[in-house]
């Protein structure tokens, strides 16, 4: 009796706690469902209204081109065509710098597709990337033509066609072409550089020097002249020249940035590892070398190597008593006017600390180092050291001379032991132009302004986040440097900048990624900067009090890059009203950034209110009633008639946003009409499967209340 009891209660029991389950469902179901019209009609519209936190840049100043994701990574801009030559996996494609967008895919291309992929996929390489024909080399030739190498499935492979991307004539062709190795990589992901030179050369043939891989392994690294040959007739008059194979004094596992044809020298630029460190553990270094164009090599010693190779440390750090060195060159640029200087993008050890500075380099201070001391270590224990004047033989190594091949053994012997400088190149002004910490920059390129008389240098950075960030140098009065930077703007987020070009002719920036191209134009004023203190940063802008907007600049409007003109923008913002009813969240706009506001040295940015009942108070974030946007916006909470009055932003002095808010505390909040019948659209949607849900429980319970062939059931025996 008692069991049957207890089993009876059980099954009760079982019954009430489903339907209790159900019903505790329904309800988290309806309370997800009220806080979801609660999201709709107060805090939606506020996230809405707040921007990114990086500038993205309107269409009106940006075209771009894409035929797929084709690694585009390497440009070369002819000027003199006004073309800009885009090297991509099994392409080479030829655009119009006044705008890229009118590039077609088919017709503006040259396809080369590479030779024996069956052999690079046998030796463990991808056949839709590493066996495929990366194009890294584009340079132009005399009579109107292109030098191209390419990796070939990891067997380069070089050609030389017409601007017009069409190939030679059988009787046209170059000796010497074919064989690309030593000329460019194997690896698509290896760092190459090249150039090539019509002037200077013995017997003033033109030949090609490049910094790249000579080995499918990549154990030979190498700084390489080709072959020079008689074009007319085709016969083979210098041997090749090159650094010595595998000796590490020279060259240890160096990854190119950069090369340029300077004078009597082709310099070099790259990052290694740093032999002169090794006995203190393992670095990486950045350097600058150089090679004679007139080089013909040593005549028993160093017969096919250089007999003029010199390297030195180019040193770019924040100085101090214990100095931070940004150690590796990612990027180097020289103004196509100007061989007198040098800009570089440096990145600390992706190991600790990240970070990325610019430095720039005067070919003076490069050449007083090569003039200077050499390194040497005695042994393998020892410290590296300067070479004593007295040991170094004359006439002084790694000078240009008329024919190498009659410099003495003892001059040759030196150089083979000693490439390496004693001293460091170091840069301008004893410090970066720039640095940031937690942001890796990869390319940079820049571009000379004058404006009313001052002269500014604009940088372009890009990073790996695909961001560009916008900074202005100029010198005062006591030629001390100053800089500002004033803009960060996305390019090809979230893809890493691969490669960047400039023309200051037409006015434009080309930034390349592995998937697009784009073209943004110098002017980015109007619909770019929002206030007049960002615009009158900017050596291409101007503030047009009357209309109230950023304009490209021309005298009348205001502009002060240097800082030197206080409260220029005092009355410049526009006067905004906000109605708001009571209860409900406002949110006030006040777009800069964060990386800008660090940086402008005009002050700390803050929020300031003006009321008839508290009157002027600094407003302090608070969770539950004043929030800051990412891009220094305020968000007031369930406002009431108290929050009425003038809510000002400002940096420093400068009044950059001006608001007017005015509460309506008579009529509820309510949601707009289009809000209210999505709301009740979606309401009764709901509504409709909660009584479904209803029907097929009361129709479960119905069924429980009956016999089921399942069920237990119990029958009362009679003798009881």
């Amino acid at each position: 009796m008692v069991r049957q009891s207890q089993l009876q209660d059980s099954l009760t029991f079982s019954m009430v706690s489903k339907e209790l389950t159900v019903h505790r469902t329904w309800y988290q179901d309806v309370s997800r469902l009220l806080w979801l019209v609660v999201w709709l009609t107060v805090l939606s519209p506020v996230v809405a209204m707040v921007p990114e936190s990086k500038r993205i840049v309107s269409s009106d100043h940006v075209h771009e081109f894409s035929c797929g994701h084709l690694y585009y990574r390497t440009l070369y801009l002819d000027a003199r065509r006004d073309v800009i030559y885009v090297g991509a996996m099994d392409k080479v494609f030829r655009m119009n710098l006044s705008n890229i967008n009118r590039t077609r895919c088919e017709v503006d291309a040259l396809t080369l597709k590479p030779s024996n992929v069956a052999n690079c996929v046998s030796k463990g390489k991808s056949e839709h990337y590493d066996c495929r024909n990366h194009i890294r080399v584009i340079q132009p030739v005399e009579g109107g033509k292109l030098y191209i190498c390419g990796t070939n499935a990891h067997n380069p492979m070089d050609w030389v066609i017409h601007t017009n991307l069409s190939h030679l004539g059988n009787y046209q062709s170059l000796p010497g072409i074919g064989n690309g190795i030593a000329k460019c990589p194997f690896d698509p992901d290896d760092n190459a550089t090249a150039v090539w030179v019509e002037q200077g050369n013995p017997g003033g043939l033109p030949g090609l020097y490049s910094g790249t891989v000579a080995e499918f392994s990549r154990a030979d690294t190498v700084i390489f002249r080709t072959d020079l040959y008689d074009l007319t007739t085709g016969k083979k008059v210098h041997r090749y020249k090159r650094t010595i194979k595998y000796d590490s004094k020279w060259l240890d596992k160096p990854q190119f940035v950069g090369s340029y044809n300077i004078g009597d020298y082709v310099y070099f630029f790259f990052r290694e590892n740093a032999i002169e460190f090794i006995n203190c553990g393992k670095n990486i270094f950045s350097r600058v070398a150089r090679v004679c164009k007139k080089d013909t090599g040593g005549k028993n010693i160093l017969n096919n190597n250089w007999a003029s190779f010199l390297k030195a440390r180019f040193n770019c750090s924040i100085p101090g008593e214990f100095p931070f060195y940004f150690n590796e060159i990612q990027s180097i640029y020289k103004l196509p006017e100007d061989d007198s200087r040098f800009y570089a993008v440096f990145t600390t050890s992706m190991n600790g600390l990240m970070g990325s500075a610019i430095c720039t380099y005067s070919l003076e201070s490069i050449q007083e180092v090569f003039n200077g001391k050499f390194k040497e270590q005695a042994t393998s224990f020892s410290a590296w050291l300067p070479v004593l004047t007295s040991k170094v033989p004359e006439p002084r190594p790694g000078l240009c001379v008329n024919d190498t091949q009659t410099l003495p053994d003892s001059v040759l012997t030196f150089i083979q032991g000693h490439p390496l400088m004693d001293s460091a190149v170091s840069h301008d002004n004893g410090k970066p132009v720039f640095y940031k910490r937690d942001v890796i920059l990869t390319s940079l390129v820049v571009n000379k302004l004058e404006v009313d008389g001052v002269s500014y240098t604009i940088y372009y950075a890009g990073s790996t986040k695909g961001l560009i960030y916008k900074l202005v140098e100029w010198y005062d009065r006591t030629k001390k440097a100053h800089f500002n930077l004033v803009d960060i703007f996305e390019a090809t987020s979230p893809e890493s900048i691969q490669a960047m070009e400039i023309s200051s002719k037409h006015n434009s920036l080309y930034v390349a990624s592995d998937s697009i191209i784009r073209q943004f134009t110098l002017v980015m004023c109007k619909g770019h900067y929002g206030n007049c203190i960002q615009c009158a940063q900017d050596p291409y802008c101007g503030w047009d009090k009357e209309r109230g907007e950023c304009r490209p600049y021309v005298r009348g409007l205001l502009q002060d890059i240097t800082n030197a003109t206080p409260q220029i923008c005092e009355n410049c913002e526009k006067k905004n009203v906000q109605h708001a009813y009571w209860g409900q969240s406002v949110h006030l706009a006040c777009t800069i950034f964060s990386s800008e506001v660090d940086k402008l040295g005009l002050g700390q940015l803050q929020w300031i209110h003006y009321s008839h009942e508290k009157g002027i108070r600094l407003i302090k974030p608070h969770r539950d009633k004043y929030l800051l946007t990412s891009d220094h916006g305020l968000v007031i909470m369930s406002v009431t008639d108290r929050d009425s009055g003038r809510y000002v932003c400002k940096l420093g002095n400068n009044i950059l946003c001006n608001y007017t808010v005015t509460v309506d505390s008579k009529t509820c909040s309510a949601p707009s009409e289009n809000d209210y019948k999505k709301i009740y659209s979606d309401w009764c949607h709901e509504f409709e499967k909660y009584k479904m849900a209803m029907k097929t429980w009361q129709n479960k319970q119905a069924k429980c209340q009956g016999t089921h062939p399942n069920d237990v059931t119990y029958q009362r025996s009679p003798s009881l």
